[in-house]
């Protein structure tokens, strides 16, 4: 038996009912890309997996199947507790899986409740692994309906299955933060990610893009510098100007890794870990400098290329090398940089919001390793910087072992280092926490800081 079509809500609401997919097939998916973040891999991973395994898929398709499954993973702590308390037996995977998407669809609201219920003992019977128990899936969703407000409101007495973290992660930050602003953080980073734009000042000006979006009926506001806040988000290939190059898709609080580098024209400039080339494009945009990105990965590399041809930043001026930085020896020429901007890889615990499985996929440990091998990437990359020249160390992580602490410890090996001030009272380096876009002003102000951001560290280092 195959899935009844049931229109899901479009993801543009411009967009004509009729072509959005059928339910159940949205769920089966779903079910599917699950069970691979389940077993491990990364959310992006399994949701390939899924597409690949589902032929003819549409555009419309791969972004119902994307917000179904984010929306479990969003509520993965709580979907687990919910199947503790009602099935008396554990399922198998595949069963499991589908109860975790739909019951986490239950819990957003985004359908009618017996709809959902529905199609989603319609998707069991359709699979021939999982049709035996779409009766057992069917009483599943059936008791949580009738027990909803007693399951949710046990399942959210405990704080790390209320911001669904597991609770390593929640102690650490409340270790550093206190209860109150791991509230803030959690809260930011349990909503939908806000889609920014970071306008390419080569081509046109924030008030002018604005105006561009006035006129074709899209709602925005400023966010930063060069930053503009589309409140209902596009598909990418619909975002006006973008094929253009008028714009790129990047965070707020990402866009401030440039200008806080300070590229002057005829400097040389060495992006290290660039890919997949947003922070090595606003490098281009702000200033007449040369720039070598470096990156290890030489499909990343081919996307470096690509961001940079869309913006017509293509040149002499752009080398895009494909190395590992910690290695210079292999794509250094022994001529100094004036400046260097390491985005090093890190534990990504500042962007859960638009990666939210990365809180399962980490462990304890991970913290340790990956600040070794950020260290280990500043003392190789170090001696690459022209006398009084400048090196920004960014990550986007909020766990001071990545950030103050990195940079704290890196000018006590290096006498030659000091670290320039960026906030007044913030010795060490500029923390700034995810922020939601509920909670902030509308307006952005002349204080360059944007209106909400990803979590991200800036530590700025001079050689003296």
């Amino acid at each position: 038996m195959e899935p009844t079509p049931v229109d899901s809500p479009p993801a543009n609401p411009d967009a004509p009912a009729a072509a959005s997919p059928p339910l159940g097939r949205v769920l089966m998916l779903a079910a599917q890309a699950w069970s691979g973040f389940q077993a491990g891999q990364s959310l992006d991973r399994a949701l390939d997996a899924a597409l690949e395994s589902s032929r003819g898929a549409s555009a419309a398709l791969a972004g119902a199947l994307r917000d179904v499954t984010t929306t479990a993973v969003r509520r993965f702590a709580v979907t687990e507790f919910l199947l503790t308390r009602l099935a008396h037996r554990p399922p198998d995977p595949e069963v499991r899986a589908l109860f975790a998407v739909s019951v986490a669809q239950l819990l957003a609201g985004a359908y009618p409740d017996f709809t959902l219920v529905d199609q989603a003992v319609r998707a069991a019977r359709a699979r021939e692994t999982t049709a035996a128990a779409a009766g057992f899936l069917n009483a599943l969703l059936r008791e949580f309906l009738r027990r909803r407000e007693e399951l949710v409101r046990e399942a959210e007495q405990d704080p790390a299955r209320h911001g669904n973290v597991p609770p390593w992660w929640l102690a650490r930050l409340h270790r550093e933060y206190g209860a109150r602003r791991t509230q803030e953080i959690l809260a930011a980073q349990n909503e939908e990610p806000p889609l920014v734009l970071r306008v390419n000042v080569r081509r046109t000006t924030v008030a002018a893009y604005l105006d561009r979006l006035a006129a074709e009926g899209l709602a925005a506001s400023r966010a930063g510098e060069s930053a503009v806040w589309l409140h209902r988000a596009l598909p990418v290939e619909r975002i006006p100007g973008f094929s253009e190059g008028w714009v790129s898709v990047q965070d707020a609080g990402a866009q401030l890794a440039a200008p806080l580098l300070g590229v002057a024209p005829g400097m040389r400039v060495l992006d290290a870990c660039a890919a997949p080339g947003g922070k090595t494009a606003h490098l281009l945009e702000l200033g007449d400098c040369s720039v070598d990105a470096v990156e290890r990965d030489p499909e990343r590399a081919r996307r470096i290329d690509a961001n940079i041809q869309r913006l017509a930043l293509a040149g002499p001026q752009a080398r895009v090398l494909v190395a590992d930085a910690r290695n210079p020896g292999r794509f250094w020429d022994g001529r100094p940089y004036d400046r260097i901007l390491l985005d090093a890889p890190c534990t990504a615990s500042g962007i859960v919001r638009r990666h939210p499985d990365i809180v399962w996929l980490r462990r304890p440990g991970d913290v340790a390793k990956l600040a070794t091998q950020q260290a280990k990437l500043l003392d190789a990359l170090w001696p690459l910087l022209a006398r009084t020249g400048r090196l920004l160390y960014a990550v986007c992580s909020i766990f001071p072992e990545e950030g103050r602490q990195q940079s704290s410890s890196f000018v006590e090996r290096h006498p030659d280092a000091r670290i320039v001030p960026l906030r007044q009272g913030e010795p060490g380096g500029w923390q700034l926490l995810p922020r939601s876009a509920q909670a902030a002003p509308m307006e952005f102000d002349t204080s360059k800081q944007p209106v909400f951001q990803d979590g991200f560290f800036y530590a700025l280092l001079e050689k003296v």
